[in-house]
């Protein structure tokens, strides 16, 4: 189920004028990742991710998408198919963990400017209605406040609260409004892809060393131990093991230059053609940079020398401070 709807997706998204990337291509882990297909039209990025239960949903893969987004400046786009009792509704959305889920038929209407106006939260979901509109209505159709609180069984303060909109209606209420009007004017809708994410800087705290092999472990201490940080991601998304960014994301110069978007080879492991693709595939759609680090023991073929830069942990060793490693990799390219 969950490939056909990717499979729509990627149709749509494609004949909306977005590039997108998948990574299924290249791996033969299916929805293993922190996100689905990637998506840029201008400066526009989406990373999508469907899940096929909102109310079951994976902490670790959450936190790295949210991470992501965060480090590529993207938004979060989540599909969701169902939750624990029934399949999505069209035309809403979700929220779960402050993060929006739609469906797929949903995303379509979006991509045609056909906006939904529902907000369903556990426990009930509200509607969000033009106020100005309602009040103008109101007027026009001579009815006063006081006699529409009694129409639909609400207090005349919460008239005032709908028309100013410090309120929502639930959908039984606004189903009455809409009846005594007979304008869907009314509802005011929401384009989730213009969605306000706020996204907390916390969950870039790496994971727990513990939960790194010890190659990984290395690596990690020696980039702190140059000034910079890593994002390390649970679920391991080919073709990167984790994210090298600075300490400072709010600065232009630094942000030209990052996130790096790293694989990692130990000695169990040889240099995979395949990652390698997959990572500049990445890199060309985001306009990002990206490095191999692998260990010392590793030969590094010929015929991959010239297409990402690839560091010996050895290498990494020697580096002093932040500079240093920006001109390191500058050079390493």
């Amino acid at each position: 189920m969950i490939e056909k709807v990717l499979e729509r997706i990627n149709f749509l998204l494609k004949r909306a004028n977005f590039e997108t990337l998948s990574l299924d291509s290249f791996s033969t882990k299916k929805n293993k990742f922190c996100f689905d297909i990637l998506v840029k039209r201008q400066d526009l990025i989406f990373t999508i991710k469907v899940f096929p239960n909102i109310d079951n949903l994976n902490q670790d893969i959450l936190r790295d998408m949210k991470s992501l987004s965060l480090l590529l400046k993207s938004k979060p786009l989540l599909i969701g198919i169902r939750n624990r009792y029934q399949k999505l509704e069209d035309n809403t959305i979700y929220i779960r963990e402050d993060l929006p889920f739609i469906t797929v038929n949903t995303l379509e209407n979006i991509l045609n400017n056909n906006y939904p106006y529902i907000l369903a939260k556990r426990g009930g979901g509200i509607t969000f209605l033009n106020g100005d509109l309602v009040k103008e209505l109101r007027i026009k159709h001579n009815i006063s406040r006081q006699e529409l609180a009694d129409k639909i069984g609400v207090t005349k303060r919460t008239i005032c609260s709908y028309e100013t909109e410090n309120m929502r209606p639930s959908e039984k209420i606004a189903q009455k409004i809409l009846e005594i009007f007979g304008d869907n004017s009314i509802f005011k809708q929401i384009n989730v892809l213009e969605w306000n994410f706020k996204l907390n800087r916390d969950i870039m705290i790496t994971s727990e060393e513990s939960e790194l092999s010890p190659f990984e472990a290395h690596i990690y201490e020696v980039i702190k131990d140059i000034g910079i940080s890593s994002y390390w991601y649970k679920k391991g998304p080919l073709p990167f093991k984790c994210s090298i960014y600075s300490e400072n994301l709010e600065s232009k110069e630094r942000n030209d230059f990052y996130p790096l978007f790293s694989g990692i080879f130990d000695e169990k492991k040889s240099i995979n053609e395949l990652n390698i693709k997959c990572l500049k595939v990445f890199n060309s759609l985001f306009n990002k940079q990206a490095l191999f680090i692998i260990n010392n023991d590793i030969k590094i073929p010929d015929s991959e020398k010239d297409k990402i830069p690839i560091v010996k942990i050895k290498e990494l060793e020697k580096i002093d401070d932040e500079d240093q490693f920006i001109e390191f990799i500058q050079e390493s390219k």
